[in-house]
Formats: structure tokens, C-alpha cells, sequence
């Protein structure tokens, strides 16, 4: 006779792989994303200059400032010479924040899951019942549109987007600024395929 095989492990297997892939997923929706598109007909090599040009800024100024300054250091690392006028390249940013919702439940009164006493290894259930409460959270989520147009066709040519979490901490924002534009130019200027 065969013995019969107890679930309860395989369910509460279950329940923790399910935990920990939400928050694993709850931490990706708010992760930084950038994308970047460009015109593939276009041939960047014979472009040598660029200059801003007024866009949506931020209502922060030091924002707007460090965003242009990390963009004229990429701009600059790629070869690229700044000019106040007749620039081969117009670039342009706008700026943008949404709030997105985040949900937290968690246990009023200590039951849960978690290191718990009994056999074996594992999680367990510290007991039954108990009083949990959902909290409802506003999370700041930024946009950073990059865009490049030529100068003599009046036609963009080159769009970097970026999406992020907004920390209150200015000198984290300011650092996640610089991130962003090193990832955004990392493949700039974008080579013709042939």
C-alpha cells in the first residue's frame, strides 16, 4: 500500500512562490524604463552640432537644470559641439509626472506569514485569524521625453523616453537624472544599417 502524500507542504509552497512573485512584479512596475527610437534613414554621421530649444519643463528649475546638463554631457561625449545658433541638431525635453497606485497590505495584530516554530524548514503560518489593513498609496512616477529634430528639415529624428519613480530626496533624483542619460545616449548616435 502506498502512503498518501500530505498537500500541505505543496500549498504552502505554493502561497510563498505566489508572495514572493508580487513582489517581485510590484517592484518592476516602478522600476526605471527608458526606450529610445530614431528614424533608421537617417545618417547621424553628419551631424556635428547641436542647441536646446524650449520644451515642457519641470515646474522645479535645479530639474531642468540638471537634466540639460546631463544631456550636454552625453551630447558631448558622443563628438557633439553645443551652439547658440545655426545648430545642425534642435533638442528639446518634456517633463511630465502621473501618480501611480500602490497597494500594501499588511497585519495589524502580528499573524502572518513568516519564520514560524514546528517541524522541518520552512514558512509558516504563526496562526489563525487576525486583522490586516490595505493601505493606498500615491507613488510620484516621472516622464522625461528627449527629442532630437534636424535643424535644416524641421523633422525629429530621434526620441529617448524615460520613466521612473520620483524620490523625495533631491540628491536621488538627481542621480537617477544622470543614470537615465547615460542609458537613453548609451547606443547614440544610432548606426545605419546598410
Amino acid at each position: 500500500m502506498k502512503p498518501i502524500k500530505s498537500n500541505r507542504h505543496i500549498t504552502i509552497g505554493m502561497r510563498v512562490v505566489v508572495v514572493i512573485f508580487l513582489l517581485l512584479t510590484a517592484g518592476e512596475s516602478f522600476a526605471q524604463k527608458v526606450d529610445v527610437d530614431f528614424d533608421k534613414d537617417v545618417d547621424f554621421s553628419k551631424y556635428k552640432t547641436y542647441a536646446f530649444t524650449e520644451g515642457t519643463p519641470t515646474p522645479v528649475t535645479l530639474t531642468n537644470q540638471r537634466i540639460e546638463k546631463a544631456i550636454d554631457a552625453q551630447l558631448a561625449a558622443k563628438g557633439l559641439t553645443r551652439v547658440e545658433s545655426n545648430a545642425d541638431l534642435t533638442v528639446v525635453f518634456h517633463c511630465s509626472i502621473t501618480e501611480r497606485t500602490q497597494f500594501s497590505t499588511r497585519s495589524l495584530d502580528g499573524w502572518g506569514w513568516g519564520p514560524g516554530w514546528g517541524w522541518g524548514r520552512g514558512w509558516r503560518r504563526w496562526g489563525g485569524g487576525g486583522t490586516e489593513i490595505t493601505e493606498v498609496e500615491q507613488i510620484p512616477v516621472g516622464t522625461l521625453i528627449v527629442d532630437i529634430g534636424d535643424s535644416s528639415t524641421k523633422r525629429y529624428i530621434w526620441r529617448g523616453t524615460a520613466t521612473k519613480t520620483i524620490s523625495s530626496k533631491p540628491d536621488k533624483n538627481a542621480k537617477v537624472i544622470d543614470d537615465v542619460m547615460k542609458k537613453m545616449f548609451e547606443k547614440f548616435p544610432p548606426q545605419r544599417k546598410r
